[in-house]
């Protein structure tokens, strides 16, 4: 985690509609000692037309970490993750479930659909941690495929 904290700071794209579960993972992030930039959308419909923009002219920086509920409103995480998959901009972005739901179908879906990880919402702050060191691995990953630019 330190090799990341020492570069540019990492871009995660947080699509999810509870305020509480923004707080709570942001504050595992700083918790963490990362450096981030934490976009977040809060519905389905909103990520899509995201999704469209970072795909469009090249002039959005794109994550480097997405994380996506899947109990969104208008539409649903899997819909969106469908499309980042199809998307070539964002192709090769590594995406994590993050959702209360712990469903055999739902984790089956997000996998047949190209997620990277499924991570349920822990209950309690200090399981975010874990939760803070995937984002950072993640992010770590993404970068050194690309040759440290994202």
């Amino acid at each position: 985690m330190p090799e990341l904290a020492k570069t540019q700071a990492l871009r995660i794209l947080l699509v999810e509609d509870n305020p509480s579960d923004v707080f709570l993972l942001r504050t595992a992030l700083v918790k963490a000692g990362l450096s981030f930039e934490l976009m977040v959308i809060p519905d389905g419909e909103q990520a899509l037309q995201h999704v469209d923009r970072l795909c469009g002219d090249g002039t959005m920086t794109r994550p480097d970490v997405i994380l996506l509920d899947l109990n969104l409103p208008k539409h649903n995480g899997l819909e969106v993750l469908r499309v980042i998959r199809n998307s070539p901009a964002l192709r090769g972005v590594p995406v994590a479930i993050y959702t209360s739901s712990d469903s055999p179908e739902d984790r089956s879906h997000s996998t047949r659909l190209g997620v990277n990880c499924y991570i349920v919402k822990p209950s309690q702050l200090k399981e975010l941690a874990k939760v803070a060191g995937m984002v950072s691995d993640m992010g770590r990953v993404a970068r050194s495929r690309s040759g440290g630019a994202a």
